[in-house]
């Protein structure tokens, strides 16, 4: 009995075919040869080759020498200063704005670079008051005494928390400032069990501050935001209110941003 054909893939199923291909091109960046490359993902030889040639095709990829492959001059000069950091704020950005206007409140993402917290993103409700001049965008500060800073060296792999924490006693800038290790450490561990962190008045003197992380889908952070108010301004909620709000915009950005943050 004469068997029906197999139908043709989808239109979705031949894009997802080919985006997953052109993720592995452009994460190589012609360093491994075509058939090795593109071996986890099962095609067939005649789809691996319909999808290169469509890929080259386009200028979305470029032909290398001894079968490799890297992305297109267009598209290379199109990234061309597009950084994760900058996609990531540009992706958070609109979620915080809206964040700080609800709270009337400065929201802010930071990630940890060098041992200190990067703001990648500041919004503000209202004019900011003199206090809260202290953050600046894509600036960084410390992160022992922030919450932001707290959040992600909480998530820090254990061997890279440990390294940071020999590095104390840290200084003071405040007289609520943690600067024991041993206490920071504790801290830390509230942090990551409670899945928040909080400053109150341990960077400057009249800043409260609540954050939280932005998860992986594997739970690690690379990231973290934050509402940040004078202890004048706070009082308008309690923390419970605060964190119900950061935790629903974390969670709308994890989503949002995911690849970004693991790239």
């Amino acid at each position: 009995m004469e068997q029906n054909p197999k139908p043709p893939p989808s239109n979705s199923a031949s894009l997802e075919k080919g985006l997953a291909l052109f993720n592995l091109i452009a994460r190589d960046r012609g360093q491994t040869p075509l058939k090795e490359l593109a071996a986890g993902l099962a095609l067939p030889r005649s789809t691996l080759y319909r999808l290169i040639n469509t890929l080259e095709g386009t200028g979305m990829i470029t032909r290398l020498e001894h079968r490799r492959y890297d992305i297109g001059l267009p598209l290379a000069e199109a990234l061309h200063g597009i950084t994760p950091a900058g996609q990531l704020a540009r992706l958070c950005r609109p979620a915080l704005r809206q964040l700080a206007s609800a709270c009337g409140a400065t929201a802010h993402l930071g990630v940890m670079e060098n041992d200190m917290v990067t703001y990648l993103v500041k919004e503000s409700a209202t004019s900011v008051p003199a206090a809260l001049s202290i953050s600046v965008e894509n600036t960084q500060l410390e992160a022992y005494c922030s919450g932001i800073g707290k959040v992600l060296l909480a998530w820090l792999p254990e061997a890279e928390r440990a390294r940071y924490l020999a590095g104390g006693p840290f200084v003071a800038l405040t007289s609520r400032t943690i600067t024991d290790p041993r206490q920071l450490r504790e801290t830390l561990k509230t942090v990551k069990a409670e899945q928040f962190a909080r400053d109150d008045g341990e960077i400057a003197e009249d800043l409260y501050c609540l954050a939280v992380p932005l998860l992986t889908s594997d739970q690690s952070v690379s990231a973290a935001i934050s509402l940040t108010f004078t202890h004048a301004g706070q009082k308008k909620h309690d923390d419970a209110t605060y964190l119900t709000r950061l935790r629903a915009c974390a969670a709308k950005l994890s989503r949002a941003s995911l690849a970004t943050i693991q790239s």
